[in-house]
């Protein structure tokens, strides 16, 4: 169950999210190209882009969820939403980590500039901040927690193919991420695996710990 005060902070939250990420990609079908995110469909390249489209996708699923708790036609959010929640969440704050401690060392503060700190920095805190704190109506189990390092996975596969199996001379993607500098893309490659999972499981655990625990039933509260 989630309080009608949790609901609407949970509303405000994803909603922020959900504008936020409409507003930053409209604005690459407008701005000049960058050396990270360029114009347009090319920004669908980048896993900031997608993660951040997927925890709004879920965040507005959730703002509906938000509402029908306000007006009082529910007492929570569905299970299902939650954990499209937890992937999206989970998968934002792999980029705010690999922002800090991979691509900020490597670009510098380019990484911060213009609509770049909203996707790797506020979009990832809100969504993370929503979930931990306001919408703690059920458990995220050890299973369920799998899931949340599914769409780094997917991503990675496809940036190997285009990036080492296709090539940037054929019409694949540049190495934008330097994840096969040196030749290290079996390594990078574990460490993102490793690093989504670790983060899906951190954000999971520290959900879990604010999820208050269901109420006994009175025939399981008698003298003993």
């Amino acid at each position: 169950m989630i309080s009608k005060r949790k609901a609407e902070s949970s509303l405000a939250c994803n909603l922020i999210v959900f504008v936020i990420t409409v507003a930053v990609v409209i604005s690459y079908f407008f701005e000049d190209p960058g050396p990270l995110i360029q114009n347009g469909y090319e920004s669908f390249r980048f896993f900031t882009t997608d993660s951040n489209i997927l925890a709004a996708a879920a965040a507005l699923l959730a703002a509906f969820c938000d509402i029908r708790i306000i007006k009082g036609r529910s007492d929570s959010i569905p299970k299902a939403v939650l954990l499209l929640k937890f992937v999206g969440v989970s998968s934002v704050m792999l980029t705010f980590s690999v922002t800090a401690l991979f691509l900020f060392p490597l670009y510098g503060p380019l990484v911060y500039e213009g609509t770049l700190i909203l996707f790797h920095v506020v979009n990832p805190l809100i969504a993370f901040a929503s979930l931990i704190f306001f919408e703690t109506a059920h458990r995220i189990r050890f299973r369920e927690m799998l899931p949340g390092a599914l769409p780094m996975a997917v991503y990675g596969t496809v940036y190997y193919i285009e990036v080492l199996v296709i090539g940037e001379q054929n019409g694949g993607w540049k190495d934008f991420y330097g994840f096969n500098k040196d030749g290290q893309w079996l390594l990078s490659v574990l460490l993102m695996l490793i690093g989504g999972l670790g983060i899906a499981v951190l954000t999971a655990v520290l959900h879990n710990i604010k999820v208050l625990p269901k109420p006994k039933r009175k025939s399981d509260s008698g003298n003993t």
